[in-house]
């Protein structure tokens, strides 16, 4: 398929009916809703129990209900996080206003912004939150959801050569990303060997970014060592139109809102030669990346506040070619040709029945094309997943509620590659129930399990979770985490007709942190326990990750990592400065694939730190940010070493800024913006190879020392500062 003729077609597969407002509303309630410091409460429920109307309240904290019902009636104001309110009004044919301030009740813990182990009040609740302008103004992340986390303690950076998140000691296959509840099949643009690719999504569509680097809840399965989850906007405050044009190509999204319904679209054309022609690459494009993106919304909230509809539809084609180091010839450069074609789609529905019963349940849909060509040979990949999820939560008292949840998961994989044809298909189904108890004041305690069965392998497995938090003062608290995770094997070994059991890791964290006066300081201690990783036998062992040889595969590996996360951030000290320093520490070694010895994988570095800051010039309304990134050096595989992975390269070294300047243009707003990265233009070295005689080594580089991005973005509505 030629980019000329593509085209994207998509249908909204249903229409969400709405129960009206009375038309002849008579009596108005305009209000506010605060907290203890009267700072806004936004997404609030409001409603009105006898005329049974309600809403959320904005951003803002402001909420508007109408309703024709005359006489007292009693307003209901719920929020996560705070005490439930009932406040007594008398509707009486007129307009009106209340201000209410909404209080945190003792038995709830202070929430903890970045805690592996701390407790959640419920799902909503985040372990780590990166909000997206976080994202988009870091530098070094190139306005990636991924990049901005491979700031966070715990986190591996990847050089460039490696596409994944890769969590304290596993590889990219152990972490999984949610969106709305269901996994994101093909998180990431299609793999190119040498060249990491970015994250299929934009970080505006998401109101935050939760990420677990370990301990997560039961919820969730198939992932040895962390999870990213993203939940999308509800609904828009308004409507709006968005124009941009940067150094990868073109832009066009927008909002139209629509009452309690609203639609969003999004769609871009990338073509990365304006970008490559100011920035030199280490790899040669014969065929430059391009190609194009449409993505849909429809979020539809229920009149009476108790429910929202969302559906998320995104189809994408890129096309490329690359030479690249050959990977089962050290020294040699072959061609890398690949097509893709990517689709996307998932509903969820998130239900309030009562002040008690709480109902979610989500859908999607997914599927990968990649047509390569490889050197001499052709290549052709295909996957696709469908899954459901359902849950509710009830609260039995203020002290103690349930969650009770199943998922069925259908997989399909196919590969084939010269004469060699591999594929597989596999149905996940799990069940899984968490409890969240207020034993005290100041403790609480999360058990979970969650029990999972695969048709493929025809095993099932049956696992604990627990997790409690005590508070320690005000804004402190102590936390723990714990419970064992199980993960399927990776797909090449599937698709070759293997099936070994289940690998699992055993998780262990405790975590202190302090949050008070916009400053956060963390400090986490960790072990995880690894058995049954995949491990082969009778095969010479070689770096190269596209191999097909895989001899006598079983469950006989195993592994540890442990290690120490340290996170410091300040919004406080220094008016429009917002910094974060981030310090991990890791000790790992594992046995699995076709390793020689338990060794340290080749993808960890010891040591990691990031500085990142950030500070706004009021003035000139320019927004700079900085990064520091350091990587102690990785183990590479050296044929002439004694001692397998002993060697290590050189450190990681990356700094990087960015400045946005900010412009209105009557009722047009303007984003103007220049990112470096690797400023000093460090040549960073991620690894050796070596030829067939153990002599001559090649360097695995990035696929750039330095990079210079630059872009604009106008936006067709009124902004307000404060929003930025």
């Amino acid at each position: 398929m030629s980019l000329k003729n593509y085209s994207l077609k998509f249908i909204i597969p249903f229409t969400f009916l709405m129960l009206p407002f009375l038309s002849n509303a008579q009596s108005v309630i305009n209000g506010k809703i605060t907290d203890k410091n009267a700072a806004p409460v936004p997404f609030a429920t409001v409603f009105l129990k006898g005329a049974k109307v309600g809403s959320f309240t904005n951003t803002t904290g402001n909420f508007k209900l109408a309703t024709n019902f005359q006489g007292p009636d009693t307003l209901i104001i719920a929020c996560i996080g705070y005490m439930e309110m009932e406040y007594p009004v008398v509707l009486e044919n007129k307009e009106f206003a209340l201000s209410i301030s909404m209080k945190e009740p003792e038995k709830i813990l202070e929430e903890v912004v970045i805690s592996a182990g701390m407790i959640e009040a419920n799902n909503e609740r985040s372990v780590a939150v990166l909000k997206p302008l976080d994202i988009v103004t870091t530098a070094g992340a190139q306005g990636d959801i991924v990049g901005a986390i491979q700031t966070l303690p715990g986190v591996q950076r990847n050089g460039g050569d490696q596409t994944g998140l890769m969590v304290r000691g596993g590889d990219v296959n152990e972490s999984i990303m949610i969106i709305d509840g269901t996994t994101a099949q093909n998180a990431f643009m299609s793999n190119v060997p040498g060249v990491a690719q970015r994250s299929r999504f934009n970080p505006f569509q998401f109101k935050g970014t939760s990420f677990s680097s370990g301990g997560y809840t039961a919820r969730y399965g198939q992932a040895l060592s962390g999870v990213l989850d993203l939940q999308t906007n509800d609904l828009p405050e308004k409507s709006t139109v968005n124009v941009g044009a940067n150094a990868a190509g073109l832009s066009l999204s927008g909002s139209k809102l629509m009452g309690n319904n609203a639609i969003e679209f999004s769609s871009s054309y990338t073509n990365l030669t304006p970008f490559y022609d100011v920035t030199p690459t280490n790899v040669k494009y014969f065929n430059v990346p391009q190609g194009g993106n449409m993505s849909t919304r429809w979020i539809s909230k229920l009149d009476d506040g108790k429910g929202i509809f969302k559906m998320n539809f995104s189809h994408s084609y890129m096309k490329s070619g690359i030479q690249i180091p050959d990977p089962f010839t050290a020294g040699n450069k072959i061609n890398f040709q690949l097509q893709n074609e990517n689709t996307f789609f998932n509903t969820s529905f998130k239900y309030r029945a009562s002040n008690k019963l709480k109902y979610f349940t989500a859908f999607s849909f997914s599927n990968n094309t990649d047509n390569i060509v490889m050197g001499l040979f052709d290549m052709y990949r295909y996957d696709s997943r469908v899954q459901g999820r359902a849950e509710m939560t009830y609260t039995f008292n203020p002290k103690f509620n349930l969650l009770a949840g199943t998922e069925v998961q259908r997989i399909t994989y196919a590969q084939k590659y010269d004469t060699l044809n591999g594929q597989f298909n596999e149905t996940l189904s799990a069940g899984y129930m968490e409890g969240e108890y207020k034993v005290a004041k100041k403790l609480a305690l999360k058990p979970g399990v969650r029990g999972e069965y695969s048709q493929l392998i025809a095993r099932g497995n049956l696992v604990p979770r627990l997790a409690l938090a005590y508070k320690l003062g005000e804004g402190s608290q102590l936390s723990f985490a714990g419970g064992m995770f199980y993960q399927t094997a990776p797909t090449q070994y599937l698709l070759q007709g293997y099936r070994p059991n289940f690998q699992q890791s055993t998780h262990y964290m405790l975590n202190y942190q302090v949050m008070k006066n916009n400053r956060t300081f963390r400090l986490e201690g960790y072990y995880k326990d690894y058995k049954q990783l995949i491990c082969e036998h009778g095969v010479a062992y070689t770096p190269n990750q596209y191999r097909f040889n895989f001899g006598q595969v079983d469950n006989s590996g195993g592994g540890y990592a442990k290690g120490i996360d340290v996170f410091w951030r300040d919004k406080k000290t220094v008016k429009n400065l917002d910094y974060w320093i981030s310090y991990s520490y890791i000790d790992t070694k594992r046995l699995y694939q076709n390793y020689l010895a338990k060794a340290t994988p080749d993808y960890v570095s010891t040591h990691n730190l990031n500085i990142i800051a950030k500070y706004m010039v009021e003035k000139i309304q320019t927004n700079f940010s900085a990064s520091y990134n350091f990587s102690s050096g990785r183990p590479f595989y050296n044929p002439n070493s004694p001692t397998f992975l002993s060697d290590r390269t050189m450190s990681y070294q990356n700094f990087a800024i960015t400045a946005s300047y900010l412009k209105s243009f009557k009722r047009v707003f303007a984003v103007f913006y220049l990112s470096v990265d690797n400023i000093m233009n460090r040549h960073n070295v991620l690894g050796y190879r070596y030829g067939n005689n153990g002599t001559e080594r090649y360097p695995v580089l990035p696929p750039m020392y330095r990079s210079i991005f630059f872009g604009m973005n106008f936006s067709f509505s009124q902004f307000k500062q404060d929003e930025l």
